[in-house]
């Protein structure tokens, strides 16, 4: 019997993070994340809170504000909340869609295994962080 793949969406698949990672990776975050709707202007995440999942962005787009100061724009193939997982400190930044968006949601359990089975996503999500905690 054959396994159906399901096409990875057209805006993730066209990313840096699709640029960088295998094929395979891309499956296997696709399989093991939560798809989740966020309509323009909904916060995904709030500075100070405690950080419980973090997010892929598949399709649309979100920014970043630190203390009301725009510090990002998120576009599909980045990761959001992956330092408060990480560190277990509170999320350092708000986080909001500024259009109608798709993401993949992880719990800390989950995005742990993803970090186990994907070595290229590991090392890019360890990459960004690098970069963020440099700018916090």
């Amino acid at each position: 019997m054959f396994r159906r793949i399901n096409p990875i969406p057209t805006p993730l698949s066209e990313s840096a993070l699709a640029e960088a990672v295998p094929a395979r990776e891309l499956q296997v975050l696709q399989s093991m994340g939560t798809a989740v709707r966020i309509a323009a202007g909904r916060t995904a995440m709030v500075e100070n809170a405690v950080g419980r999942e973090c997010m892929v962005v598949v399709d649309g787009s979100f920014v970043v504000e630190r203390d009301g100061e725009w510090i990002a724009d998120l576009v599909p193939g980045d990761f959001m909340g992956e330092i408060a997982l990480l560190t277990s400190q509170p999320r350092n930044a708000t986080v909001t869609a500024t259009h109608d968006s798709i993401v993949y949601a992880f719990s800390r359990r989950e995005f742990t295994s993803l970090l186990r089975a994907c070595p290229a996503i590991s090392a890019r999500v360890l990459e960004g962080v690098d970069e963020r905690l440099l700018v916090a």
